[in-house]
């Protein structure tokens, strides 16, 4: 993902002056030396040609940017002075309040201009500032940029941003044997491969609408850095009223089987939404009812889900709709929501779990589960010491039981699948 820096900017500035290079110093809390930037290619043309200063009134420590080079050497991204933000226009305690009350769509916003300075290199990947708090200062223009030149730029940034995705998403070399063999069962291994490879075409998506969403051309854009060519191709049809392609190449196919997994999370939530314990009340015969049911497990982590969110407030663990600020407690919700939502997902029938062709990726997504809920446990055990939980800490065991609970279930039916 992008790492963003602008927090612990306290000053900054920017030189465009050359054609086809952006110079730049960046000082940051915490750290004596400024970082230097040395990039290749130029702003877009609000700024190209132009030295940009800025400093930040409410700069904040970021101590992950201590791995942060001192010298950054790469591509430029987007740079410009002139992108429109959201605002909210209201003290931030208002609006965190609304928040947390759901109501965040009526706090009031307006459109202002920010910094945005992106760059690309090997070692760091994307880099970004953005922010519309910045005080800044332009230069006088030394040379202009005409609209051709900004067009031929922006399009070096997306095919920069193409790139960087690329390396994240890491798409298999196609084959001759790229086609898929239904009748063969995979292995826990293979779907843990095919799990990771949804992984990362998430991340990848993720980070080209947190980029692009708001663009009146988001989906082009996105399809663009995402590497789907061929729906280029088919949105471009649509424009000019061509029906699409009834091509089955390996190409398309391939682009249609990364865009499935791209959307695996979101069908996965769905599935999780739909949780429902059947509480045996129901006469009517059926054969196959059992069989329909869900594992026991999913009832359990369901359950157990429920209730650490209704007790969660007593604990004095500063909740804000799941954002939890103290570290281990965001590690400990967060691992539990995952490790829950998975087996939901996974456990939503006995019939599947019998199923020889369902058993590799039930085995890959609860060895996941296993991981998650080991962090869980972890992060329990650091509030289980801390002082300042200490009235809550006879709270924190229940929750450490019910979650061994949980654990100890996984692994029996984990030993179930592989002795079949």
């Amino acid at each position: 993902m992008a790492l963003r820096i602008h927090t612990a900017i306290t000053h900054g500035e920017i030189d465009n002056t050359e054609r086809g290079r952006v110079r730049g110093r960046l000082w940051l809390l915490g750290r004596e030396e400024p970082i230097e930037l040395d990039l290749d290619g130029d702003a877009w043309r609000d700024v190209a040609g132009t030295r940009v200063s800025f400093v930040n009134p409410a700069s904040q420590p970021q101590p992950e940017l201590q791995r942060l080079n001192r010298v950054q050497n790469g591509m430029v991204g987007d740079i410009t002075a002139s992108r429109k933000v959201k605002v909210f226009t209201v003290p931030e305690e208002e609006w965190r309040q609304a928040y947390r009350e759901d109501r965040i769509a009526d706090v009031p916003t307006e459109l202002r201009n920010s910094l945005y300075l992106e760059w690309f290199t090997i070692e760091q990947g994307r880099c970004v500032v953005e922010s519309a708090d910045l005080e800044i200062t332009i230069s006088e223009h030394v040379w202009e940029m005409d609209e051709d030149e900004e067009g031929a730029q922006r399009l070096a940034n997306l095919q920069a941003m193409r790139d960087f995705l690329a390396a994240i998403i890491q798409r298999p070399e196609p084959t001759e044997d790229d086609e898929d063999d239904t009748d063969v069962a995979m292995t826990e291994e293979q779907w843990e491969e095919q799990l990771k490879a949804s992984d990362r075409l998430n991340d990848a998506g993720m980070e080209a609408y947190e980029k692009y969403g708001e663009d009146e051309d988001a989906d082009e854009k996105t399809a663009f850095v995402m590497g789907w060519d061929n729906l280029l191709e088919d949105m471009a049809d649509a424009q000019e009223g061509v029906e699409p392609s009834e091509d089955d190449s390996p190409d398309k196919k391939r682009r249609r089987e990364w865009a499935e997994l791209m959307n695996q999370a979101a069908t996965d939530a769905e599935e999780g939404e739909s949780w429902k314990v059947d509480d045996g009340s129901d006469d009517i015969e059926d054969d196959n009812r059992e069989a329909d049911e869900p594992h026991p497990l999913k009832a359990q982590s369901y359950d157990f889900l429920v209730q650490v969110l209704r007790e969660i407030g007593s604990t004095g663990i500063n909740e804000s709709r799941g954002e939890i600020r103290d570290q281990p407690a965001d590690r400990f919700m967060t691992n539990l929501m995952q490790a829950s939502g998975k087996l939901s997902a996974a456990l939503h029938s006995r019939r599947e779990l019998a199923d020889p062709m369902q058993r590799g990726f039930v085995l890959a997504i609860t060895r996941r589960c296993l991981n998650w809920m080991h962090e869980a446990l972890l992060a329990l055990d650091e509030l289980l010491v801390d002082p300042a939980y200490q009235s809550a800490h006879a709270q924190f065991e229940i929750w450490k039981t019910g979650l061994q609970g949980l654990r100890d279930g996984t692994e029996k039916l984990r030993q179930e699948l592989q002795g079949e």
